[in-house]
């Protein structure tokens, strides 16, 4: 059974509400909304959303701001303890849309050696990436330091679409808090390159090209936050020490 688990901090005006439904339908999923202890009205549009559709959504109310990372983390181990196969999350603001989402679902199931595939913003022909030039240079360094930490060469670890294969792996990479609010899909990443390194998987994780992607405004990641998430990739590499 798959679960999309959407993270939201204070999204009251950025959650597009038709996109949720859209998702149940097109990806036949169960929607854990993750409230990470937002102070507009998120928390009453989710619960509304729930009561429109009992069987599909689930909300998962944090009493307190933990960070994107450990709100994700939170949805994950919802998922896990409750059946879950493949769990997925992606941003409140669908920058990537549900036909892009469904395309990383169909490729992880394709692949059964995988473990994870995560969309990449590629600009190339057939596909609409929009995105600021200041961003996706800086998301281009980003991506360099994030290679360098792994020891692997990954496009874009920062995109908000990834699925998972719910295994012990998978669950034991989503078992232990993350160090950074930002940064923590480099650390999942990093802990199942780690546990699965004996094995020399060169599919364990795979990369799909997204079709559309949208920059919508009113990011939460503010050049303060980018340039800490910077120096917390040393303290990720360091801690993934102990997942080989």
């Amino acid at each position: 059974m798959r679960f999309l688990v959407i993270p939201c901090f204070n999204e009251e005006k950025r959650l597009i509400q038709g996109e949720v439904t859209k998702c149940i339908e097109m990806l036949n999923c169960m929607v854990v909304l993750v409230d990470d202890g937002s102070t507009d009205g998120t928390l009453k549009i989710l619960n509304k959303l729930s009561l429109q559709f009992p069987q599909n959504i689930d909300v998962l109310p944090l009493s307190a701001n933990v960070g994107k990372g450990e709100a994700v983390r939170a949805g994950f181990n919802y998922a896990f303890e409750h059946g879950a196969t493949r769990v997925l999350f992606c941003d409140a603001d669908f920058a990537v849309g549900p036909y892009d989402l469904l395309r990383i679902c169909n490729t992880l199931d394709e692949h059964t050696e995988s473990k994870a595939v995560i969309g990449s913003r590629i600009a190339m022909f057939g596909s609409n990436i929009q995105r600021s030039a200041f961003r996706h240079y800086t998301g281009r360094v980003f991506a360099t330091l994030v290679s360098l930490t792994l020891g692997h060469q990954i496009y874009d670890t920062q995109c908000g679409a990834k699925v998972f294969k719910v295994d012990n792996e998978v669950m034991r990479a989503f078992s232990e808090p993350f160090l950074s609010r930002w940064a923590f899909d480099v650390e999942v990443i990093g802990r199942l390159l780690r546990m699965e390194q004996s094995r020399k998987n060169q599919t364990l994780i795979l990369e799909l090209p997204l079709l559309n992607w949208s920059e919508i405004p009113g990011t939460k990641l503010n050049l303060v936050s980018q340039l800490r998430t910077v120096l917390e990739l040393l303290k990720i590499r360091l801690s993934l020490k102990d997942w080989s």
